[in-house]
Formats: structure tokens, C-alpha cells, sequence
């Protein structure tokens, strides 16, 4: 096939003198297919008609672009030509449309999340929803504490509490229970009562949580020693690392759990009455990256 040279650009005098698009398709499919019954087919149209714009593109431009046989169409050398030129025109028009379409669909979703969920429930299950929804351009607010949602620009908070927020939607994301946990090594060193007292227990200092309850109850350290930390995310990975025993909700620690990372020393477990929520307020919900993250999180979190 021959190649076309590089296209000039283009003026209003020669933009004048271009046939119409839809007589350059019909060539454009025909030249594709070198078959007027395949052409018209695609194009929804009859052989006839087809066969009459590629006469009116021929008369319009003052050469024959095919020679017609009974087995289908064959290329003059002039159809050859003007056929690298429209099936690179379209190719670049189909993409240009394609690009627009993709901006114009696009979405952006700014998610206000706990650092510690965020990082032991969240991020590692947010492939799933960016697969689903590659329209949807996530900006993540990772924090220790709660975002204003009427407020802040965020869309979708996710919380801890009771489900009661006034003038929003909260849908449950967990169902949790207090639960004490350790590396297998230290549950290992809790069997023997005289080790008990040389393991620290883990602390959240910025929540109140439920250690000082465990404190001294049969498997578990008496609570002499302590090392204290500012967020569960940091606390849990010390205590995946060895460092000592941690009180923790369950959503948080399932994944480490089913790993083999962490183990719970004893089969006490307590409840607070707080979840995690997924919360946006009733004008956030109307926005349709709101109504797929909201779809898709509420199969989200273990625990």
C-alpha cells in the first residue's frame, strides 16, 4: 500500500472543497472491507445506496477509487492513496473522541478516612473499586481525625460511632468486637505464667480503649508494663512485630489474623457499641461516585 505523505494543514479554501463525512465513511468502510455487501451491512444501509455514494465521492473528486469485480472491490491506485489518509483520519478522530468522552465522564470522589482503617481495611481491598470504576479519580484525606463532611469538600467519611450523625446517610461498614491480639510468639510466651509479666501491653493513648478491663485476666500480661502509642496503625504493627500484647477491633486486625500475623492470646472479647460507617451527607449522595463507592464498601471490611 502506498504511503501517504504527512497532511498540510488545513485551510477554509480546502476545507470548502472536502467531500461530505458521510460519503468519506462509505469509502472509508468499503476500502476496509474491499466487499460492498459487508460495507453496506455495517453501515446499515443497501449495496445500492452505498454504491451510489461511492459514484458521488468519485465524481466529487475526479478519480475512480475502486475497479468493481464479481468476487468484490480492488484498489486504484489513487483509492489506495486517499484510503491511508481516511483510515488515519479516523483513527485520530475516534481516539480524539474517545479522549473527550473519558474527561467528560471522569469523576472525582475525595474520601475522608481514618489512618488506621484506611491502612489495614481500606487501601488493601481499593483495587477492587479502581478496577471497577476507572472513571472515578479517588483523593484520599488520611488523618487521625473526623473531617467536617458539611464542610470540608470531602464526599464520603468513614467513621467511627453509633450510626446517629444528624442530617446524613451512614451505612455500616463493620460489625466489631474488642478483641486482644499478638504475634504467635507471644501467645506462645503467655502459656507460661511466669513470662506473663515481662510482656507490655500495647496502648492507644489518644483512644480509651479496653486493655485496662483485660489487664490481668488468666493468659493475659497483669499490665506493669506498657508501651503507649498516638494510633492504632502504629500499635497494631508493633504488635505484629513482637513488642507485646494490643486491644484492638476486630475489622482492623481480621486480615492479620487470617495471616498468620497476629493471634489472640485468650478468647475474651468485649463490645463497645461503634462501628465503622461510611457517612455522606444527603447532597453527596446524589453524586453517582458516591452511589457506586457506597455500593461497593458495603461488602467491604472483615470483622
Amino acid at each position: 500500500m502506498a504511503t501517504a505523505p504527512a497532511l498540510p494543514p488545513a485551510s477554509s479554501s480546502l476545507l470548502a472543497r472536502l467531500p461530505s463525512t458521510r460519503l468519506m465513511l462509505a469509502f472509508d468502510v468499503s476500502a476496509r472491507h474491499l466487499n460492498l455487501v459487508r460495507a453496506a451491512e455495517e453501515l446499515g444501509i443497501t449495496q445500492g445506496a452505498l454504491s451510489r455514494q461511492i459514484r458521488a465521492l468519485e465524481d466529487h473528486l475526479g478519480v475512480r477509487l475502486f475497479e468493481r469485480h464479481a468476487r468484490g472491490l480492488r484498489f486504484t491506485q489513487e483509492g489506495e492513496l486517499l484510503y491511508d489518509f481516511t483510515r488515519r483520519g479516523f483513527e485520530t478522530l475516534g481516539a480524539g473522541i474517545g479522549r473527550l468522552t473519558l474527561r467528560a465522564e471522569r469523576q472525582t470522589l475525595v474520601l475522608s478516612v481514618a489512618r488506621s482503617f484506611a491502612l489495614r481495611v481500606l487501601i488493601p481491598r481499593l483495587a477492587g473499586f479502581t478496577e471497577a470504576h476507572p472513571h472515578i479519580h479517588l483523593s484520599l484525606d488520611i488523618h487521625r481525625y473526623f473531617a467536617d463532611i458539611a464542610s470540608s469538600g470531602v464526599d464520603v467519611s468513614i467513621r467511627l460511632g453509633a450510626g446517629d450523625w444528624l442530617d446524613c446517610r451512614a451505612l455500616r461498614l463493620t460489625r466489631d468486637r474488642i478483641v486482644p491480639v499478638c504475634a504467635p510468639a507471644i501467645r506462645e510466651q503467655l502459656r507460661d505464667p511466669a513470662a506473663r509479666p515481662r510482656v507490655p501491653w500495647l496502648r492507644n493513648i489518644e483512644r480509651d480503649d479496653a486493655s485496662p478491663r483485660a489487664e490481668g485476666l488468666d493468659g493475659l500480661p497483669p499490665g506493669d508494663l506498657r508501651i503507649d502509642f498516638n494510633d492504632s496503625a502504629s500499635m497494631l504493627a508493633a504488635a505484629e512485630a513482637s513488642l507485646g500484647v494490643a486491644v484492638s477491633r476486630s475489622s482492623l486486625v481480621a486480615d492479620a489474623e487470617a495471616a498468620g500475623r497476629l493471634a489472640r492470646p485468650t478468647s475474651w472479647e468485649t463490645c463497645d457499641g461503634l462501628d465503622y460507617y461510611a457517612v455522606c451527607t444527603e447532597r453527596a449522595y446524589r453524586k453517582p461516585a458516591v452511589k457506586a463507592f457506597l455500593e461497593w464498601a458495603g461488602g467491604l471490611a472483615p470483622g
